[in-house]
């Protein structure tokens, strides 16, 4: 049936034949004739070549990067029952390769080599294998030993192993073969911490995978992030298409989803060129350093800046959050996507559940639940108050605390505290506004009319996120009282 048939003459005019397009498009995963193709060994391979196409057209991925993703996807379509031993190997692959989640990991441990007898690779090689060890040993351990405090607690046991082993690094000469090795180890540690807290949580809750799987989740092929997007095989085991066409209509939504994100993606550069490019507009972070170095920009800028930040945030998460799960969906996993239509929240608690999914399952899962179980069970909403708080704010600033820990390498004092300050900041204000949001007693619904329901809301939702990225900053440039100022400026203050 051809899209004329299907839609009518009207579709001759150029925009009905757009529309028809589009809406084939999109119901191409339900489409009876598509899936069945998609089934085929020709379809695998067409659908394969699109998608890896579109990566290589439309997203800015290294040539190694998408070779790995190639070859993964390749061994996935080939032998789909052994997709696990697949995925396992090309984390392995990957976490060797890409050991450290940020460049200031990779630069730390190239800035520490420079005093040692030792390459930096060499370093890097020695940390991934004794991380491995270690994950392995304690993975192991676990499971022999499951009925032990620590066993039934392995995430608050690793945290604590985790800052112990900050500290005595701290302690030790720089120049040192042992302070640079032991750094080095700490960023691939800090890098695959919540993919290994998430291994330990699989097998604590009866997952069957084996532990050398595991391994090669602590950074799998699709990790652009130190979020696990994903999570773990039990998590993933939901979500796998389990016959041929449920496949084939895994891997038509992973196609549509990254076609979108390349869309997305070019939507971003664009709107990127025209406000920082063309109209010279500062980003938010340059409009706040340009005011604390008494160059202030007029107020009509600064909004500007302010606004185009919020949005072009939304589309920059969207565009690689998609193309992750996209990735995950044609090795043939389901997941729910990242982010999800954030804009038509009209609570803080509903955009922070649709901006950064899988970042608020990880607070959730590790510190929302652990709190909610066991704290004030009597006192429902300061329950739900006090869980909230160890999750969004304490949680949350430790997620990013433990990220940059690499600073503590150079200065390995209170000085470097300063630098988290407006992360501490960030993470109490979120906390605070998504306990109002869960536990304030009127909420818009449809008879309140449409200015009240639709767009009051929405607006509100924007106004608090927008002005909360003022403070949404991890690098320390810009003091917590720099950004006050530039908040207060907005207003005339």
């Amino acid at each position: 049936m051809s899209i004329d048939t299907a839609y009518g003459s009207a579709t001759r005019h150029p925009v009905a034949r757009f529309f028809a397009w589009r809406r084939a498009w999109l119901a191409m995963d339900k489409n009876d004739r598509a899936i069945a193709f998609a089934a085929t060994p020709a379809g695998v391979l067409a659908i394969h070549a699109g998608f890896l196409l579109t990566l290589a057209v439309s997203l800015d991925l290294s040539a190694g990067l998408l070779a790995m993703t190639a070859m993964a996807l390749a061994g996935c379509a080939l032998w789909p029952a052994r997709r696990k031993l697949v995925i396992a190997g090309a984390g392995l692959a990957y976490v060797t390769l890409r050991p450290f989640r940020i460049e200031e990991w990779s630069q730390t441990v190239e800035s520490l080599a420079t005093a040692v007898p030792l390459p930096p690779v060499a370093l890097q090689s020695a940390a991934v294998a004794l991380f491995l060890a270690i994950a392995w040993i304690a993975l192991e351990t676990q499971r022999r030993f499951a009925h032990t405090g620590i066993a039934k607690r392995p995430v608050r046991a690793m945290l604590v192993l985790f800052f112990a082993t900050v500290a005595a690094a701290a302690t030790l000469s720089q120049g040192s073969l042992a302070h640079t090795g032991l750094w080095s180890f700490i960023g691939v540690w800090a890098s695959c911490f919540w993919f290994f807290a998430y291994a330990l949580v699989d097998q604590k809750t009866g997952d069957p995978s084996a532990n050398y799987q595991r391994l090669g989740m602590m950074r799998p092929f699709w990790s652009g992030s130190a979020t696990p997007i994903g999570k773990n095989f039990g998590y993933l085991s939901k979500f796998e298409a389990h016959d041929p066409s449920e496949l084939a209509v895994t891997r038509l939504k992973a196609l549509k989803l990254v076609v979108w994100a390349g869309i997305l993606n070019g939507i971003y550069f664009l709107a990127a060129h025209v406000i920082h490019g063309a109209a010279a507009v500062p980003t938010l972070q340059e409009a706040i350093l340009l005011q604390a170095g008494g160059q202030e920009a007029s107020l009509g800028v600064r909004w500007t800046s302010l606004l185009s930040n919020y949005f072009l945030d939304l589309l920059l998460i969207s565009v690689w959050g998609h193309a992750i799960v996209a990735v995950v969906r044609m090795v043939g996993y389901r997941i729910p996507r990242n982010t999800w239509n954030p804009m038509a929240s009209r609570s803080i608690s509903e955009f922070w559940n649709r901006y950064f999914f899988y970042f608020k399952e990880l607070l959730v899962d590790f510190f929302f639940y652990p709190a909610f179980l066991r704290f004030f069970k009597k006192q429902p909403r300061l329950r739900i108050a006090f869980a909230t708080l160890c999750a969004a704010g304490f949680g949350n600033f430790l997620y990013h605390f433990m990220r940059e820990t690499y600073v503590f390498a150079y200065t390995p004092n209170v000085e470097t505290l300063p630098k988290f300050y407006n992360a501490g900041f960030y993470s109490l204000v979120l906390a605070t506004g998504l306990i109002v949001s869960q536990l304030r007693g009127h909420r818009p619904k449809p008879e309140d009319g449409f200015y009240a329901y639709h767009v009051r809301p929405r607006l509100g939702v924007m106004a608090f996120f927008c002005l909360l990225k003022i403070f949404d900053d991890i690098t320390g440039v810009g003091t917590l009282g720099e950004r006050f100022a530039f908040l207060f400026r907005l207003f005339g203050v």
